[in-house]
């Protein structure tokens, strides 16, 4: 890696933890050249603005996410076992988030609306991905004989995956993941439901 993208690399970095924590509109161009040590004439070296530096921030962000979660799911070798997988990654992640502040996903969701519009569809396009893949595990589960085939694949995923949100949600403002591990138990009799 090239040092022109060590320091884009770190301006990300350092930055998404600030729009995590903090929120993109209470983040300031002063506050990213603070945490990164850098002036302002540097970080528009590498990005337009501080919209751009946010986007590239949450693509950051859900890499990180994804690829923590994809090392459980590609461990369990079933459909069930993966989606049980899904639902036990998400509750320690409620209290060890691999990006500081929270969920990045939820937390862009909240502020994304028509003051970011490439934001607002960089996070409805991660939502449509998360949908996807967990239909794609269902209907896996269904082709080789572990989950049955009268399974309403796209209800199932909605609302397995609003259901892990909004208990992130309530954890995180709870201060524990209580709510998370009552969510947890229910996910996996609703698997067991749906397993042969």
């Amino acid at each position: 890696m090239g040092t022109a993208d060590h320091t884009r690399d770190l301006i990300v970095t350092r930055a998404m933890a600030l729009f995590n924590t903090k929120g993109y509109r209470a983040t300031s161009l002063s506050d990213i050249t603070k945490a990164t040590g850098m002036t302002k004439g540097a970080i528009y070296g590498h990005f337009i603005n501080k919209e751009e530096v946010a986007e590239a921030g949450f693509d950051y962000a859900v890499r990180k996410v994804t690829d923590t979660a994809s090392l459980a799911i590609r461990a369990a070798s079933t459909a069930p076992d993966k989606l049980r997988a899904i639902a036990d990654y998400y509750s320690d992640y409620v209290l060890n988030p691999p990006i500081e502040g929270g969920c990045p996903i939820l937390n862009t969701a909240v502020e994304a609306d028509d003051d970011h519009p490439h934001l607002r569809a960089k996070v409805e396009r991660f939502i449509s991905v998360m949908r996807e893949s967990l239909q794609k595990i269902i209907h896996r589960g269904i082709r080789e004989g572990q989950i049955k085939p009268n399974v309403n694949v796209e209800e199932t995923a909605v609302l397995f995956y609003a259901a892990i949100e909004g208990a992130i949600m309530m954890s995180r403002v709870e201060g524990d993941n209580q709510t998370f591990k009552i969510l947890q138990r229910r996910l996996h009799r609703e698997i067991d439901e749906i397993t042969i």
